[in-house]
C-alpha cells in the first residue's frame, strides 16, 4: 500500500505530542502509527481522525473515554480538535496484527481460542456501555493480538461520533467470533459431540437482545480459553497486505520501521477449566479429521491406489426391522463401491476411503468422493484447506456397523454408518507432529447417489433424516 503522508493538521499535532508518522493504518487515510521523535521513547502512538463537531456531545463523550482504563481497549490519551470540523483521538499504539490478518494466514479458530477473543473483547465492551458508549464497529480488523497473544479493542472513532448502540456492537462481536471459525458443515464433518455447543450459543445469542456479559457467560460454558495460535510473521505479512489490497485493513507496522517490541502492563484474560474440554491444538486436528461417516471417494477402475493409510478389515453389522445390512467386499472398497445393489457396502467402503484421502491431504481425491455441489462436497472442501497441508499417520477409520435405510423422494440411497477414528499423528507440512485421540464412534445417515457407474455422498443427516 503507498504511503500517504498525513495531512498538515496532523503532522502539527503530532508535532505538538514529540512524534512523527511510521506508518499509515486502515485504507481511508485517517489513521496512522506514530513513533516518538527521541528514539529512546518506546510510547508509540497511534492517531485517528474522524469528521465531527467539537461541540458540547463529542466534548461529554471524549470525557468518558478519557476515564476508560481497560486491559482491553486501547488507552485514549487525548482527543483534539484539529481543523474546523475535524477532531483527533490519540491513543496507545497496540503492536500485533489484527485477528482479520491472523484469520486470513491460517485455518479457522477452534472453540477455545474463539473463547480468549470472545471473552476479553465482550468485557472491553461491558466498561464502554457501562460509561454511555458504544464501539460501533466491532470486526475482526478492529481487535489486535497483542504479543503473548491478548486481544485488544482498538479504534474508538465510533464512540465519540455516537455511532451504533449496546445491542449492536454485541451483535457484531458474535457475527465476528461465528465467521472466525469452521464453517458450520464442517463442525459436521467432525462427527463430535460437543462441537457445536459454542457455535449454537452464539447464533442463539445473535437472535435475542443479549448483552456483552452474557457473550461472556456463554463463551465460558462451551470451552476453556486456549492460546490463539498465531502464524508466522512472513505468513502473517502477506496475510496483511492480501488483506490492505481487499481494502478491509492495512498492515499495522512499518516496513523497515518495526515498532520496538515492549513489556505489556495487561493482565492475561481469565482462563476457567471445565472438565472434559479439549485443547485447543488437539480440538483443531480431532474436528478436521472427524469421526463418522461423512465425506465419501468415489473409485473408477482406472484410479490408481488411494494414499496408502491403515484400514481394519470389514464388520459385520446389526440387521433393524425393515434395514439391510451389509459389510464392504473387499478392504478397499472398489467393488463395493460400483455395485449399485448394495448401497450399505458403498457407504462403509467410502468412509474408509475418505480416512485414505484425509490422511494424505488429498483434496482432488477427497473431492471425487462426493456429488459435486453437494454439501458432502462443500463440507470436506472446508475440511482440506483447513488443514492447511497437514497429513495423518496412522489415521484409522473404524467402521462398526452399516445398515441401508430406505430411499430418499428423489430416489438416492439412505445409509445409516457407524463409525469413528483411531488415535493418529498429525504432521504439518513443516515436520510438526501432534498426537491425535481417538474419535468415539457415532452414527449418522449418509445419502448417497448412484451416478456415472458408482456411488458418491450427496450429504450427511442425523439418522432418520433429520439435519445433521
Amino acid at each position: 500500500m503507498p504511503t500517504v503522508p498525513p495531512p498538515d493538521d496532523v503532522l502539527r499535532l503530532l508535532h505538538a505530542l514529540g512524534a512523527r508518522p511510521a506508518s499509515p493504518v486502515g485504507t481511508d487515510g485517517s489513521w496512522w502509527i506514530a513513533r516518538p521523535l527521541d528514539d529512546a521513547d518506546e510510547r508509540w502512538l497511534e492517531v485517528q481522525v474522524l469528521d465531527a463537531p467539537a461541540d458540547a456531545t463529542l466534548a461529554t463523550r471524549a470525557a468518558a473515554l478519557l476515564a476508560l482504563d481497560h486491559p482491553h481497549l486501547a488507552r485514549v490519551h487525548a482527543v483534539e480538535p484539529l481543523a474546523p470540523g475535524r477532531v483527533a483521538v490519540v491513543c496507545e499504539h497496540v503492536p500485533g496484527p489484527t485477528v482479520a490478518a491472523v484469520r486470513a494466514a491460517r485455518p479457522p479458530l477452534a472453540d477455545g481460542e474463539v473463547v480468549t477473543l470472545a471473552v476479553p473483547v465482550a468485557q472491553a465492551l461491558a466498561a464502554l456501555h457501562a460509561a454511555g458508549l458504544a464501539h460501533g464497529a466491532v470486526g475482526a480488523d478492529r481487535v489486535v493480538v497483542r504479543p503473548g497473544g491478548m486481544p485488544v479493542l482498538v479504534d474508538l472513532r465510533g464512540a465519540l461520533r455516537g455511532d451504533g448502540s449496546p445491542t449492536g456492537d454485541v451483535h457484531r462481536l458474535l457475527a465476528t467470533l461465528l465467521g472466525l471459525m469452521a464453517p458450520l458443515d464442517a463442525h459436521l464433518a467432525a462427527g463430535l459431540d460437543g462441537t457445536l455447543r459454542l457455535r449454537d450459543a452464539l447464533e442463539r445469542l445473535l437472535r435475542t437482545n443479549a448483552a456483552a456479559g452474557d457473550v461472556v457467560d456463554a463463551a465460558f460454558a462451551c470451552a476453556d480459553a486456549e492460546p490463539v495460535l498465531v502464524p508466522d510473521p512472513d505468513v502473517l505479512a502477506g496475510a496483511q497486505v492480501a488483506l490492505a489490497h481487499g481494502r478491509t485493513s492495512a498492515p499495522r507496522e512499518a516496513a523497515g520501521d518495526p515498532v520496538p517490541a515492549r513489556r505489556s502492563r495487561r493482565a492475561r484474560p481469565v482462563r476457567r477449566r471445565r472438565p472434559g474440554t479439549v485443547g485447543a491444538v488437539v480440538a483443531v486436528v480431532v474436528a478436521l479429521l472427524g469421526g463418522g461417516a461423512w465425506g465419501v471417494h468415489a473409485v473408477t477402475g482406472d484410479d490408481a491406489a488411494p494414499a496408502a493409510a491403515a484400514t481394519v478389515p470389514p464388520r459385520s453389522s446389526g440387521v433393524a426391522d425393515g434395514t439391510r445390512a451389509t459389510t464392504a467386499k473387499d478392504d478397499r472398497g472398489f467393488e463395493a463401491v460400483r455395485d449399485p445393489e448394495d448401497p450399505a457396502a458403498a457407504a462403509a467402503a467410502l468412509t474408509r476411503l475418505r480416512a485414505d484421502a484425509l490422511a494424505a491431504a488429498d483434496a482432488a481425491a477427497l473431492a471425487d468422493l462426493s456429488v459435486p455441489g453437494s454439501p458432502a462436497a462443500a463440507a470436506d472442501a472446508a475440511v482440506v484447506a483447513a488443514l492447511a497441508g497437514a497429513r495423518s499417520e496412522g489415521l484409522v477409520a473404524d467402521v462398526a456397523a452399516v445398515a441401508a435405510t430406505g430411499r430418499t423422494p428423489d430416489g438416492d440411497a439412505t445409509v445409516d454408518v457407524t463409525s469413528g477414528l483411531g488415535p493418529h499423528v498429525r504432521v504439518t507440512p513443516r515436520g510438526e507432529r501432534a498426537d491425535v485421540p481417538a474419535v468415539p464412534s457415532r452414527i449418522v445417515e449418509l445419502v448417497l447417489r448412484w451416478a456415472d457407474g458408482r456411488w458418491r455422498v450427496l450429504d450427511v443427516r442425523e439418522p432418520g433424516g433429520a439435519p445433521s
